[in-house]
């Protein structure tokens, strides 16, 4: 089963968090959000890669998908 969940990018930094949480509450005083949405880790071809989708309604923010993946991915440790 694929867990979704948010994520923000402040300063080139991602913080990820559970999808019960609401992305203004998260960001708090950070106002230099450059990028928020959801985010998914899926399994293909035996490797794991991060998907990111959607935006932020409370911030009034997109994802970055291509930018926002990388940056995931690299937290993650998954690259």
């Amino acid at each position: 089963m694929l867990s979704l969940r948010k994520y923000i990018v402040v300063k080139g930094n991602p913080i990820l968090f559970p999808s019960e949480l609401i992305h203004a509450e998260v960001a708090g005083k950070h106002n230099e959000v450059d990028s928020a949405g959801f985010f998914v880790v899926v399994k293909e071809k035996g490797r794991k890669r991060v998907i990111c989708i959607g935006e932020s309604t409370s911030l009034s923010i997109s994802s970055k998908p291509e930018t926002d993946q990388q940056l995931i991915a690299n937290y993650l440790g998954l690259e």
